[in-house]
Protein backbone atom coordinates (compact mmCIF):
# COMPACT_ATOMS: atom_id res chain seq x y z
CA UNK A 1 0.00 0.00 0.00
CA UNK A 2 1.27 3.28 -0.58
CA UNK A 3 -1.77 5.50 0.55
CA UNK A 4 1.00 6.44 3.54
CA UNK A 5 4.27 8.02 3.38
CA UNK A 6 6.78 6.20 4.92
CA UNK A 7 9.45 7.65 7.51
CA UNK A 8 11.89 5.92 10.03
CA UNK A 9 12.14 6.85 14.00
CA UNK A 10 14.39 5.19 15.67
CA UNK A 11 14.79 2.31 13.52
CA UNK A 12 11.45 2.02 13.17
CA UNK A 13 8.67 2.52 10.21
CA UNK A 14 6.12 5.07 10.72
CA UNK A 15 3.34 6.16 8.32
CA UNK A 16 2.43 9.91 7.81
CA UNK A 17 -1.18 10.29 6.42
CA UNK A 18 -2.56 13.94 6.14
CA UNK A 19 -6.90 13.71 6.58
CA UNK A 20 -9.48 15.82 5.03
CA UNK A 21 -12.82 16.35 6.67
CA UNK A 22 -15.68 18.59 6.64
CA UNK A 23 -16.42 20.57 9.30
CA UNK A 24 -20.57 21.96 9.61
CA UNK A 25 -23.58 22.03 11.65
CA UNK A 26 -22.84 22.17 15.10
CA UNK A 27 -19.50 20.98 15.01
CA UNK A 28 -18.96 24.92 13.68
CA UNK A 29 -18.56 25.74 17.45
CA UNK A 30 -15.96 23.90 18.68
CA UNK A 31 -12.74 26.09 18.78
CA UNK A 32 -9.39 25.00 17.44
CA UNK A 33 -8.16 23.88 20.70
CA UNK A 34 -11.14 21.77 21.90
CA UNK A 35 -10.84 20.25 18.33
CA UNK A 36 -7.40 19.16 18.96
CA UNK A 37 -8.38 17.84 22.20
CA UNK A 38 -12.00 15.94 20.27
CA UNK A 39 -9.29 14.96 17.56
CA UNK A 40 -7.02 13.35 19.91
CA UNK A 41 -10.06 11.74 21.91
CA UNK A 42 -11.49 10.14 18.61
CA UNK A 43 -7.88 8.09 17.74
CA UNK A 44 -8.17 6.92 21.29
CA UNK A 45 -11.92 5.69 20.70
CA UNK A 46 -11.03 4.71 17.09
CA UNK A 47 -8.62 2.02 18.05
CA UNK A 48 -6.26 3.02 15.52
CA UNK A 49 -2.68 2.33 15.81
CA UNK A 50 -1.30 5.79 16.12
CA UNK A 51 1.64 7.24 16.97
CA UNK A 52 3.37 8.60 19.74
CA UNK A 53 6.18 11.42 19.90
CA UNK A 54 8.90 10.19 21.36
CA UNK A 55 10.62 12.03 25.29
CA UNK A 56 9.91 13.16 28.22
CA UNK A 57 6.12 13.74 27.60
CA UNK A 58 4.33 11.34 24.51
CA UNK A 59 1.53 12.44 23.32
CA UNK A 60 -0.22 12.10 19.16
CA UNK A 61 1.50 13.74 16.60
CA UNK A 62 -1.24 15.67 14.98
CA UNK A 63 -0.62 18.81 13.32
CA UNK A 64 -2.99 21.18 11.70
CA UNK A 65 -1.77 23.25 8.16
CA UNK A 66 -4.23 26.00 8.47
CA UNK A 67 -6.60 26.39 11.58
CA UNK A 68 -10.26 26.93 11.02
CA UNK A 69 -11.49 30.05 12.84
CA UNK A 70 -14.26 29.47 15.03
CA UNK A 71 -17.84 29.79 13.74
CA UNK A 72 -16.78 28.70 10.42
CA UNK A 73 -17.80 25.55 8.52
CA UNK A 74 -15.05 24.35 6.45
CA UNK A 75 -15.09 21.39 3.33
CA UNK A 76 -11.85 20.35 2.86
CA UNK A 77 -9.84 20.97 6.06
CA UNK A 78 -6.99 18.95 6.82
CA UNK A 79 -4.82 17.43 9.73
CA UNK A 80 -1.54 15.41 9.96
CA UNK A 81 -1.39 12.02 11.82
CA UNK A 82 1.14 8.64 12.26
CA UNK A 83 0.38 5.40 12.45
CA UNK A 84 2.64 2.20 13.26
CA UNK A 85 0.89 0.85 10.96
CA UNK A 86 0.10 1.48 6.87
CA UNK A 87 -3.77 0.75 7.02
CA UNK A 88 -5.94 0.92 4.03
CA UNK A 89 -8.07 4.35 3.60
CA UNK A 90 -11.06 2.80 4.18
CA UNK A 91 -10.29 1.15 7.41
CA UNK A 92 -9.05 4.56 8.50
CA UNK A 93 -12.17 6.72 7.47
CA UNK A 94 -14.40 4.23 9.25
CA UNK A 95 -12.80 4.00 11.96
CA UNK A 96 -12.45 7.78 12.44
CA UNK A 97 -15.91 8.28 11.87
CA UNK A 98 -17.25 6.19 13.99
CA UNK A 99 -15.21 7.52 16.39
CA UNK A 100 -15.85 11.29 15.57
CA UNK A 101 -18.87 13.52 16.98
CA UNK A 102 -22.03 14.44 15.13
CA UNK A 103 -20.64 17.42 12.66
CA UNK A 104 -16.72 16.18 11.86
CA UNK A 105 -16.88 13.99 9.26
CA UNK A 106 -12.99 12.18 7.24
CA UNK A 107 -13.75 11.94 3.70
CA UNK A 108 -10.09 10.98 2.87
CA UNK A 109 -6.57 10.09 4.41
CA UNK A 110 -3.65 9.99 1.60
CA UNK A 111 0.17 10.75 2.42
CA UNK A 112 0.36 14.72 2.38
CA UNK A 113 1.80 16.03 -0.82
CA UNK A 114 1.97 19.74 -0.50
CA UNK A 115 3.82 21.24 2.32
CA UNK A 116 2.06 23.71 4.44
CA UNK A 117 4.02 26.89 3.62
CA UNK A 118 3.05 26.26 -0.27
CA UNK A 119 0.27 27.46 1.19
CA UNK A 120 -1.55 30.87 -0.24
CA UNK A 121 -5.14 31.51 -0.28
CA UNK A 122 -8.09 30.63 0.35
CA UNK A 123 -11.93 30.61 -1.15
CA UNK A 124 -14.71 31.35 1.19
CA UNK A 125 -18.69 31.45 0.88
CA UNK A 126 -20.65 34.09 3.08
CA UNK A 127 -24.80 34.78 3.61
CA UNK A 128 -25.60 37.32 5.59
CA UNK A 129 -27.72 40.30 6.08
CA UNK A 130 -28.61 43.14 8.42
CA UNK A 131 -32.06 43.87 9.97
CA UNK A 132 -34.81 44.84 7.98
CA UNK A 133 -32.44 46.62 5.01
CA UNK A 134 -33.50 44.86 2.19
CA UNK A 135 -31.52 42.63 0.31
CA UNK A 136 -31.18 44.44 -2.96
CA UNK A 137 -29.89 47.49 -1.08
CA UNK A 138 -27.62 45.77 1.36
CA UNK A 139 -26.26 43.82 -2.01
CA UNK A 140 -25.64 47.10 -3.98
CA UNK A 141 -24.24 49.25 -0.90
CA UNK A 142 -22.03 46.18 -0.25
CA UNK A 143 -20.94 46.11 -4.43
CA UNK A 144 -19.98 49.98 -3.82
CA UNK A 145 -18.27 49.36 -0.90
CA UNK A 146 -15.74 46.23 -2.51
CA UNK A 147 -15.06 49.36 -5.52
CA UNK A 148 -13.66 51.38 -3.52
CA UNK A 149 -9.73 52.11 -4.16
CA UNK A 150 -8.90 50.79 -0.61
CA UNK A 151 -10.80 49.13 2.23
CA UNK A 152 -9.06 50.07 5.46
CA UNK A 153 -9.49 48.67 9.07
CA UNK A 154 -7.77 47.42 11.71
CA UNK A 155 -6.71 43.92 11.93
CA UNK A 156 -5.27 42.33 15.76
CA UNK A 157 -1.69 41.27 15.33
CA UNK A 158 1.24 40.05 17.57
CA UNK A 159 2.58 44.09 18.32
CA UNK A 160 -1.30 44.86 18.85
CA UNK A 161 -4.21 46.65 16.44
CA UNK A 162 -2.74 48.11 13.20
CA UNK A 163 -4.02 49.43 10.35
CA UNK A 164 -4.06 47.65 6.76
CA UNK A 165 -6.08 47.75 3.26
CA UNK A 166 -8.10 44.75 2.54
CA UNK A 167 -7.92 45.88 -1.32
CA UNK A 168 -5.17 44.56 -2.47
CA UNK A 169 -5.82 41.25 -0.83
CA UNK A 170 -9.13 40.16 -2.73
CA UNK A 171 -7.88 37.80 -5.55
CA UNK A 172 -11.43 37.42 -6.49
CA UNK A 173 -15.15 38.36 -5.43
CA UNK A 174 -18.74 37.65 -6.40
CA UNK A 175 -21.98 38.39 -4.97
CA UNK A 176 -25.42 38.03 -5.27
CA UNK A 177 -28.47 37.30 -3.76
CA UNK A 178 -29.54 34.05 -2.14
CA UNK A 179 -33.40 34.34 -1.02
CA UNK A 180 -33.43 37.75 1.59
CA UNK A 181 -29.15 37.44 2.31
CA UNK A 182 -27.01 38.92 0.57
CA UNK A 183 -24.04 35.93 -0.86
CA UNK A 184 -20.33 36.28 -0.54
CA UNK A 185 -17.63 34.43 -2.40
CA UNK A 186 -14.09 35.28 -1.84
CA UNK A 187 -10.51 34.37 -2.26
CA UNK A 188 -8.09 36.03 0.71
CA UNK A 189 -4.71 35.35 1.77
CA UNK A 190 -3.68 32.15 3.73
CA UNK A 191 -0.98 30.86 5.35
CA UNK A 192 2.22 31.42 7.22
CA UNK A 193 2.74 34.97 5.22
CA UNK A 194 -0.36 36.70 5.21
CA UNK A 195 -3.79 35.02 6.81
CA UNK A 196 -7.11 37.42 6.19
CA UNK A 197 -10.82 36.48 7.54
CA UNK A 198 -13.66 36.71 4.99
CA UNK A 199 -15.38 38.87 8.34
CA UNK A 200 -12.73 41.44 8.63
CA UNK A 201 -14.17 42.18 4.86
CA UNK A 202 -17.74 42.50 5.80
CA UNK A 203 -17.43 43.49 9.59
CA UNK A 204 -15.68 46.35 7.55
CA UNK A 205 -18.25 47.50 5.71
CA UNK A 206 -20.63 46.68 8.61
CA UNK A 207 -18.59 49.22 10.93
CA UNK A 208 -18.50 51.86 7.94
CA UNK A 209 -22.54 51.93 7.45
CA UNK A 210 -23.08 51.71 10.74
CA UNK A 211 -24.60 48.01 10.16
CA UNK A 212 -24.88 44.68 12.17
CA UNK A 213 -24.79 41.85 9.89
CA UNK A 214 -26.74 38.49 10.76
CA UNK A 215 -24.64 36.04 9.10
CA UNK A 216 -26.43 32.84 7.91
CA UNK A 217 -22.90 31.00 7.20
CA UNK A 218 -19.72 31.29 6.89
CA UNK A 219 -17.95 28.36 5.05
CA UNK A 220 -14.43 27.73 3.75
CA UNK A 221 -14.73 26.62 0.61
CA UNK A 222 -11.17 25.20 -0.38
CA UNK A 223 -7.10 26.02 0.50
CA UNK A 224 -4.55 26.58 -2.42
CA UNK A 225 -1.25 26.45 -3.00
CA UNK A 226 1.27 29.21 -5.03
CA UNK A 227 0.43 27.29 -7.80
CA UNK A 228 -3.24 27.49 -7.74
CA UNK A 229 -3.60 23.70 -7.04
CA UNK A 230 -5.67 22.60 -4.02
CA UNK A 231 -3.79 21.85 -0.69
CA UNK A 232 -2.87 17.83 -0.94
Amino acid sequence: MDNARTIVVEGAPVYEYRAFYRKFSRAKYISHLDLYRTIQRSFQRSKLPIWFTQGFNPHIYLTFALPIALGYEGVEESFDFRLRENLPEEEILSRLNAAFPEGITVTRAAAPQKKPEEIEKAQYTLLFSAGNIPAEKLLADFDAFLAQDAILTEKRTKKGLREIDLKPGIFASQTGLTGDAVLLAVTLPAGTAQNLNPTLLTGAFAAAKGLSLDYRLIRRDAVLCKDGSRFR
